[in-house]
């Protein structure tokens, strides 16, 4: 059996991505059975599932059938859950999925989950269509799920008390949108609090928060403060440095990305800035480089503030716009337009 590891050991990105997957959901179930049996019911929606409370789940990965190694193994006694990624919708085969189950004996419940980063494509559709008609006479349940419902499902069952649990959601959302895996950041705003900093944010164009902090790579930076986005931009750069105001000196950390003489100045003038309420970004921040961040007013709908960073589907969340060719929304390219569009609408 190849166990489930804390850190990356693979080096086919479909493995590291299982394996992480597989890593959520063992820690979710060490975390909380009760919640993880929720998070399993709200993923197969209709398909009941039952989990005996007394018996411990076992988590495999690259389990074989004899005809086919399905990527990874969730399994006690009465249950067996086989899951299949891919990183494309292209990647399921119907030989393939067709194997897999093989892998299921007597137990009394059988699921397939087929992980992909998005649900839509027609030929897929018709795939698991097929492959669920094969598994029906099996007592096979064969479930189609996303990345991003995989985040949003895992995020529903937990409270807000819950730090730890969220702390490590909120990292494999950002793993996953590093290996571009939720294609609905392209339409997304990352919307974290600025209060206090606005002013500063917008004279220099950049947001900044501890290194640690996990981000999704949102295609917008907007900036929210007073119970509105009040600029937003496109990131045009992400750096993380350290900072000597006393020499005008940036150290740029990760040696893959570089950054210019205007760049460093506005993190300079960003840092001075903070001092004057005893923040110190010297070491251990991250900035967010906007060529434009334009002032606007998009308003929350509902009272009340935000606790933490949001983000915000400028399709799902916002703008009742009409989709142009092949169902791709029709988002101004010009922040400009774009900020100006924005004061017309109201998000959740």
């Amino acid at each position: 059996m190849s166990e489930i590891h804390y850190f990356q050991r693979y080096s086919q990105p479909e493995n590291v991505v299982t394996n992480n997957t597989l890593l959520l959901l063992l820690r979710l179930y060490e975390y909380n059975h009760f919640k993880f049996k929720i998070f399993m019911g709200a993923l197969c929606g209709e398909q009941e599932v039952q989990l005996a409370g007394s018996l411990g789940l076992q988590f495999q990965q690259q389990k074989g059938t004899g005809k086919s190694v399905v990527d990874g193994l969730i399994a006690q006694d009465s249950i067996k859950i086989a899951v299949e990624t891919k990183l494309n919708e292209e990647g399921f085969g119907s030989a393939q999925l067709e194997n897999h189950l093989l892998l299921f004996r007597t137990e009394q419940n059988k699921l397939l989950i087929l992980l992909s980063p998005t649900l839509g494509e027609t030929s897929t559709l018709q795939l698991v269509a097929s492959v669920r008609a094969k598994a029906l006479p099996l007592k096979i349940q064969v479930i189609h799920t996303s990345f991003e419902d995989i985040v949003k499902k895992c995020r529903d069952c937990l409270s807000e008390h819950d730090e730890e649990m969220l702390a490590l959601v909120d990292d494999y959302e950002s793993f996953c949108s590093g290996m571009g895996l939720l294609p609905r950041d392209q339409y997304t705003i990352f919307a974290p609090p600025a209060r206090l900093s606005f002013p500063a944010n917008l004279q220099f164009r950049l947001y900044y928060c501890p290194v640690e902090r996990s981000i999704r790579k949102a295609r917008y930076l907007g900036v929210y403060a007073n119970k509105s986005v009040r600029a937003i931009g496109q990131d045009a750069n992400i750096v993380a440095c350290n900072v000597n105001l006393s020499d005008g000196g940036v150290t740029v950390a990760d040696e893959a990305t570089s950054v210019t003489q205007e760049e460093k100045q506005r993190i300079l003038g960003a840092c001075r800035e903070a001092l004057t309420r005893d923040w110190d970004l010297s070491t251990g921040y991250k900035f967010y480089l906007c060529d434009v961040l334009e002032e606007t007013d998009f308003r929350k709908r509902t009272a009340g503030g935000i606790m933490g960073q949001r983000y915000i589907d400028l399709e799902k969340d916002a703008l009742p716009i009409a989709s142009g060719p092949r169902g791709v929304p029709n988002i101004p390219t010009d922040v400009r337009e774009l900020a100006q569009l924005l004061r017309q609408y109201e998000w959740e």
